[in-house]
């Protein structure tokens, strides 16, 4: 750790020769030892070294020795929330950042597509890398062939922390009683999380787990971009920032400004959007200039966007593709997003791997839930809407959410009765919830709260009805969402803020939607800002209609967002846009039935042959009767 810190040291004062000498000494020494946690470093400061002396070669390698010996490590740990953190913090990511910035210049120096092949697929290594995991990981039965006594203790812990979270509840706790349970219901977590672990290294089929490896850009275009489709990846680095535009046959890599310059233009676009009042858009189409126009090709009709880092908190629809007017990227693309492309694919193979499967009901919808003794009469508290605990006395009470329940119930009647289920008010419990089969649903929807809580993501949760039973505390919670077993082609989050959660470089959001896709949810429709409830009921409505009328989700989302911009009332982004849709969104959830529609088709057709044969016999008749 010295050789490598002197190193630095001289790497700082612009001394790279020198430098090398040490971080070499540091190399020797850690493969001697098997030093991993300094090795991977070591080899990305001289590879770092090497970059500013322009030895492209002697650094590739050494970026790529330090990729491998960070991988090594992350092979090794046995959980997917352990792994979202590993490659995001302490300057691991900064590996690929560096080679993938690296592959950049040579290409445009040289004009050698493979390097910008090569550049491409270092940045799917780089991205959602855990998530990508856990989708592999969910197709295993872990408890199978584990020790009854470790499960049994699993479910005593999580009634354990549902008992002590259900006494966070209780109105008027002193600030020293709050403290006193947070602890304990810390205490309980951290033993759960160590039992997991533990059931995981016993458990035969982890043990014999392999995990995907990342789509090349070939395979990416082959099988995953279909034609007039655009797929935006972005990195935000430290030093560079680029945009990668994949579509079937070309890739397009362009230069972005700083990052410090991209999250003033962010704050200031979520700031008119997501007010109402505002009629300023300036930074929309400076962010359209700067993050689509450049990549977009001749007859794209869709767009799926990987954010990263910042772009994670604002819907790109709301991006302006003409200086003035309201011109939003909605009006001329579908949109969706997704993690990577390689999550993209997982999730296409598990959804194809269970074709067999024919859901009995096509929606469980959830809403208006009873808050008991924590629901309050006035506006919502700002803290708790946001997922913050601003204030102990208010982060446990809830306003009722007037229109959820109509939502539930309009949405609810576009499906034959026996075909769906509704629990609202007393029946939107967490026990009723848990008592359904879910895997025989294509869609569940919630419309109720939600608590995000970025700092420690378990906590997130959807909230049901509250009482002071201790077995169930009326918060889903993602630990729990974990277990659950789903086969749903759509999760709809109908409450605020469902798409925020932790921002871990490189990963993405850590939250419900994470613990969704897991639980078995092929996409997710959830929301970036505390929604208005009226304008989310109306929006959500019509995005049902099309839905049933068998668009592709991504198609139905945009014509509801349409209807609303068109409405005069309801068109300003705060109201339409806060919804969007992620995962497997060009999915057709209610094709039409083919002989019906075989019948129609042929019936208009007849139709238009009757109508052609009276106007030409009008024509004739007339014709004959001027002559």
């Amino acid at each position: 750790m010295l050789l490598n810190n002197i190193g630095i040291v001289y790497s700082q004062l612009g001394n790279y020769e020198e430098s090398t000498k040490y971080y070499q000494k540091a190399i020797d020494l850690a493969l001697e030892i098997s030093g991993g946690k300094i090795l991977w470093e070591a080899y990305l400061e001289i590879a770092d070294s090497y970059k500013k002396q322009n030895k492209w070669d002697a650094a590739l390698e050494n970026y790529k020795k330090s990729i491998s010996v960070i991988e090594n490590i992350r092979s090794g740990i046995n959980t997917e929330e352990l792994k979202a953190t590993y490659l995001g913090t302490d300057k691991r990511i900064d590996a690929y950042y560096n080679i993938i910035d690296l592959y950049i210049r040579l290409y445009r120096m040289k004009q050698n597509k493979t390097y910008e092949a090569e550049a491409f697929d270092f940045l799917e290594k780089a991205k959602a890398r855990s998530f990508l995991d856990s989708i592999e990981v969910s197709k295993l039965n872990l408890s199978a062939g584990i020790d009854q006594r470790l499960l049994n203790k699993e479910t005593e812990l999580m009634n354990d922390i549902s008992r002590t979270h259900t006494k966070l509840l209780a109105p008027q706790l002193s600030p020293e009683q709050r403290e006193s349970i947070t602890a304990e219901l810390s205490g309980y977590e951290n033993d759960l999380d160590s039992l997991k672990r533990e059931i995981r290294e016993a458990s035969p089929g982890y043990a014999n787990l392999n995990y995907p490896s990342t789509v090349t850009l070939a395979e990416a275009q082959k099988d995953l971009i279909d034609e007039g489709t655009v797929c935006f990846a972005y990195l935000l680095g430290k030093e560079n920032s680029y945009a990668f535009a994949v579509s079937k046959d070309d890739l397009k890599i362009f230069s972005l400004p700083k990052k410090e310059h991209l999250q003033k233009l962010v704050q200031e676009h979520l700031r008119s959007i997501t007010d109402p009042a505002s009629q300023a858009f300036t930074a929309a189409y400076k962010l359209y200039e700067l993050l689509i126009r450049p990549g977009l090709i001749e007859n794209a009709k869709k767009i799926i966007i990987v954010p990263d880092d910042v772009l994670y908190l604002f819907p790109f629809e709301t991006l302006m593709t003409q200086p003035g007017g309201r011109e939003w990227l909605i009006k001329e693309y579908n949109i969706a997003y997704i993690p990577s492309v390689s999550s993209l694919r997982e999730l296409l193979d598990r959804s194809r791997s269970g074709r067999p499967w024919k859901p009995r009901k096509d929606i469980l919808a959830i809403g208006d839930p009873d808050y008991g003794d924590n629901g309050i009469d006035g506006p919502a508290n700002a803290a708790l809407a946001s997922g913050q605990n601003a204030s102990p006395r208010y982060e446990s009470q809830f306003q009722r959410l007037k229109f959820s329940g109509q939502e539930v119930r309009e949405i609810a009647s576009l499906f034959k009765p026996q075909r769906s289920e509704v629990l609202l008010r007393d029946q939107a419990t967490e026990e009723r919830f848990k008592r359904e089969n879910l895997s025989d649903y294509r869609i569940l929807h919630f419309a109720t709260h939600a608590v995000i809580d970025d700092k420690k993501p378990a906590r997130s949760a959807i909230v049901l009805n509250l009482d002071q039973d201790p077995t169930e505390d009326g918060f889903i919670q993602m630990r729990e969402v974990f277990n659950l077993k789903l086969h749903a082609d759509l999760v709809v989050l109908s409450a605020c803020e469902t798409g925020l959660g932790r921002l871990l470089r490189g990963e993405g959001i850590e939250g419900l939607n994470r613990a969704f896709f897991y639980a078995g949810a092929s996409s997710i429709l959830l929301s970036l800002w505390a929604i208005n409830d009226q304008a989310s009921y109306q929006l959500l409505e019509r995005f049902y209609i099309h839905l049933r009328s068998s668009n592709s989700i991504m198609s139905a989302l945009r014509k509801a967002k349409m209807e609303m911009i068109d409405s005069n009332v309801l068109d300003h982004p705060y109201y339409w846009a806060g919804f969007v849709i992620t995962g497997e969104a060009d999915k057709v959830i209610f094709p039409r039935d083919l002989q019906r529609w075989i019948i129609a088709t042929l019936s208009i057709a007849a139709g238009v042959a009757i109508l052609l044969l009276f106007v030409n016999r009008d024509r004739t008749l007339g014709l004959v009767a001027k002559n």
